[in-house]
């Protein structure tokens, strides 16, 4: 849930949040998804998720975003990422995607 906080404050204080029509979700470790906790973001014109995958075996950061006008799709995945590296990462991604969408409209 530690990491779940951190995702979710750092994309509630992006510029990305202010998109009219967002739709936001968190989803906390549970049951069925023991290993992963994160959140997934969807408008009229772009989709993506933040998700911090932890468990004995395994232990990485997946960001994925997808432009629909131009059906462009990316994502990052880094392995065993440190807390404090965690925002960084998550807004410079963000930014950039924000900046791609701009340049798309």
């Amino acid at each position: 849930m530690e990491y779940l906080k951190i995702i979710s404050k750092t994309f509630e204080e992006h510029n990305i949040y202010k998109v009219s029509e967002l739709k936001y979700a968190k989803f906390s470790k549970s049951i069925y998804y023991p290993s992963s906790e994160g959140i997934k973001f969807e408008t009229n014109n772009f989709a993506g998720e933040i998700f911090y995958y932890s468990n004995g075996e395994m232990e990485y950061l997946e960001i994925e975003f997808l432009i629909f006008k131009t059906e462009k799709s990316e994502y990052k995945i880094i392995e065993k990422i440190k807390k404090s590296e965690l925002n960084n990462i998550i807004t410079e991604f963000l930014s950039e995607k924000l900046t791609e969408l701009k340049n798309v409209a």
